[in-house]
């Protein structure tokens, strides 16, 4: 005879957040102009200052998109500084070898613990985690790496190459100046990576492997490689390099790709009652947690996979389609992608929430996309406000049936709100936020 145990799933709730965006290098920042609807989407500055320099250099044709959600003013000693006051050497050091995207995610993994009043010293390392994701890790390592060893020869190459590139190593970095010892793992995703990466942490503590967790992803993505992978395979925005900040147009007729873009965002999960006992801020609850695939195709999403995933997420929370309130789509202003969630939305929420588009302002994170989406979803149960969608002049006729916010924020109690991600290969992700004292609203 068989025996097993009964598992008690643990409540598991929000606590602390952090960002580096397009849109600013703090919560705060990034939502105060997230609702004043200004866009993240600019040309690129890093390498992109001179267009006709960049199209000689790469022969780039006309239309080769300069713009994407860049992050600006990025100071990663001065912003770790402020969340963290006992700033050893061995940090400060970090940022020689590692890769912009783990300085992202450490910068944000600081903000969160610093929102949520959490000393990692004082808590037990084992039952302390971190999952991180990555879309593309350390690319830009990779391509300066390449080119140094192509020119000067294998003593040019940096012996911090690997660390900086590994997609693991922001998770890994995060728990080393943590002293986390609990869970420890990257996923790599795609573009649902960051939301899957905070499905998997929220399955840690529900099963008591821990009670605190760092989640979410981390993306730098911005090479001129990397971008001319995406504009062969005809998925970004062209024709817009004169005014960046209208080529993301999740939903409207004019949805022609994506604006590619880079940040952080984390969040810190912990068990209901760990939080209780030390009063901690409780910003929302993840109530549920959705995954699966299409089995279709590797770039094309199909309809089927993303009504599955968000079924999933809602049959988990236990909450029935009527009670969502809000959806921030994952809608990055591809025609087939965007039609195909709209479809899905309107069959499964017949009452129509309302939807908001948030990366027609931040542009596409890719592995981090899901993370900072979640974060905006979480925000909008707080403040009872959900964000604009930018650009949309005239909706898409295949895209009716969905109740998409304008250019103005709308005033709405959000108990409950679903944040969704899809990615190449098929890969889909949906979470499930409820205010914390859904059931007294």
């Amino acid at each position: 005879m068989l025996s097993g145990r009964i598992i008690n799933l643990k409540r598991v709730v929000v606590t602390g957040m952090g960002v580096v965006s397009p849109l600013g290098n703090s919560v705060a920042d990034s939502w105060e102009n997230l609702v004043a609807g200004c866009s993240g989407i600019c040309r690129v500055s890093r390498f992109a200052d001179d267009p006709a320099e960049f199209r000689a250099r790469y022969q780039a044709p006309e239309d080769f998109p300069l713009i994407a959600g860049e992050v600006q003013d990025f100071d990663f000693k001065d912003l770790m500084a402020r969340h963290k006051l006992d700033l050893s050497k061995e940090d400060l050091k970090l940022a020689k070898y590692t890769d912009a995207f783990t300085q992202y995610a450490l910068t944000a993994s600081y903000e969160a613990l610093s929102q949520a009043r959490l000393q990692p010293a004082a808590l037990d390392p084992e039952r302390l985690g971190a999952i991180i994701a990555s879309g593309m890790g350390g690319v830009a390592s990779w391509e300066e790496a390449f080119q140094k060893f192509t020119e000067g020869g294998v003593k040019k190459v940096s012996p911090f190459m690997v660390p900086r590139l590994l997609p693991n190593l922001a998770a890994g970095n995060v728990s080393i100046s943590i002293g986390a010892q609990g869970p420890n793992t990257a996923l790599s995703s795609a573009c649902a990576a960051g939301g899957q990466a905070i499905g998997a942490a929220f399955r840690s503590i529900q099963l008591g492997e821990a009670d605190v967790m760092l989640a979410g992803g981390a993306e730098a993505a911005l090479t001129p490689l990397t971008l001319t992978g995406f504009y062969r395979m005809g998925a970004l925005a062209t024709g817009y390099n004169d005014r960046p900040e209208a080529a993301s147009r999740p939903f409207d007729q004019g949805h022609a790709g994506f604006v590619m873009a880079e940040g952080a965002g984390i969040v810190v999960l912990e068990e209901l009652t760990h939080a209780l006992n030390r009063g901690a801020p409780i910003l929302a609850e993840l109530a549920g947690f959705g995954m699966c695939g299409d089995g279709h195709h590797i770039t094309d999403p199909d309809l089927g996979g993303a009504m599955r995933c968000m079924r999933r997420a809602l049959t988990d929370a236990g909450v029935e389609p009527q009670d969502i309130d809000y959806i921030n789509p994952h809608a990055t202003s591809t025609p087939v992608g965007d039609r195909n969630e709209a479809r899905a939305i309107s069959r499964l929420f017949p009452h129509q929430p309302w939807v908001s588009a948030t990366k027609s302002q931040t542009g596409h994170l890719l592995g981090a996309a899901g993370a900072l989406e979640a974060i905006f979803t979480i925000l909008s149960i707080k403040h009872g406000l959900i964000p604009p969608t930018l650009n949309l002049e005239s909706m898409d006729p295949e895209c009716a049936g969905i109740a998409v916010v304008g250019a103005q924020p709308e005033k709405q109690e959000v108990r409950c709100a679903l944040s969704n991600s899809f990615g190449f290969g098929g890969t889909n992700a949906a979470l499930v936020f409820k205010h914390y004292n859904y059931f007294n609203l």
